[in-house]
């Protein structure tokens, strides 16, 4: 009877040998645990089948440290067409926070030429004008040129800076930077001379940007080139001559009529 109660007693033990393992802590106290077993995962961590696995709430401020030479990567991500999704930033001290995408780096809302300024994309400042009759200009012998003015048919004005009446003209800029300049205009002196047509800075009463030739008779002035153009200063589009001028806003000949008056200011950078 002895034999049989110790072989009923031993085969129990020999299946939690198999499960459990027995420790004896400090105090000679015998614990049995399954080593096999997760208690718990916490701090972006869950326990799942035995399994710790990537995924859970942080409980705590965390902090992954990477260099040059332990980088992290993530492989396989599939590309957003979705317009709410927003991108995800890093501020200076490594923390990560959701961002929002600049408007105009995705869809510039404004007339004109798309630019790239310092990394950002953004719309150049542009004025592009035409004069609408032929001008009749007085020759001078001072150094200040005449305004032109009736440059009223004005094809791009996107930043509202140009005003133009039937005597006058002028513009600022918004951006200090440089502008291209394009100018094309035919001109018939009444005697032989230099006429000059170009940018005018009113603020600092000197041309910016100018081109001349000798004429006894129609010349086309044809002034294309790249300058500064400060912020902080009011331009103007004119013309000079020491004799009487002739501004053709329309180009008349046997094989027809054409606008050829045109003045335009762009940004480029």
């Amino acid at each position: 009877m002895k034999k049989t109660i110790w072989i009923l007693l031993l085969i129990p033990c020999g299946f939690l040998t198999a499960q459990t393992k027995t420790v004896v802590t400090q105090h000679g106290e015998k614990v049995q645990f399954d080593p096999n077993s997760i208690g718990s995962a916490d701090n972006g961590l869950t326990a799942l089948n035995k399994n710790v696995q990537l995924g859970g709430e942080l409980n705590k401020r965390t902090t992954i440290k990477a260099s040059t030479t332990n980088t992290i990567a993530i492989s396989g991500l599939t590309s957003s067409n979705n317009t709410s999704d927003t991108p995800v930033v890093a501020t200076a001290d490594g923390t990560l926070k959701k961002g929002a995408f600049p408007m105009i780096n995705i869809l510039p809302d404004d007339i004109g030429t798309v630019i790239a300024i310092d990394g950002k994309l953004e719309v150049a400042q542009e004025i592009s004008a035409m004069i609408t009759a032929n001008l009749n200009i007085a020759g001078t012998t001072g150094n200040i040129p005449t305004p032109l003015g009736g440059m009223t048919k004005v094809f791009i004005d996107n930043r509202h800076t140009f005003y133009s009446d039937s005597n006058t003209n002028y513009f600022t800029i918004k951006t200090t930077g440089i502008y291209a300049v394009n100018i094309n205009v035919p001109v018939t002196p009444s005697a032989a001379s230099t006429p000059a047509v170009g940018v005018w800075c009113n603020t600092d009463n000197k041309w910016v940007a100018r081109v001349n030739l000798d004429a006894v008779q129609k010349v086309p002035l044809t002034l294309m080139t790249s300058i500064t153009l400060d912020a902080s200063k009011t331009y103007s589009f004119r013309v000079i001559n020491t004799v009487d001028l002739l501004v053709e806003a329309l180009n008349y000949g046997t094989s027809g009529t054409g606008p050829v008056g045109f003045f335009s200011i762009k940004r480029l950078k």
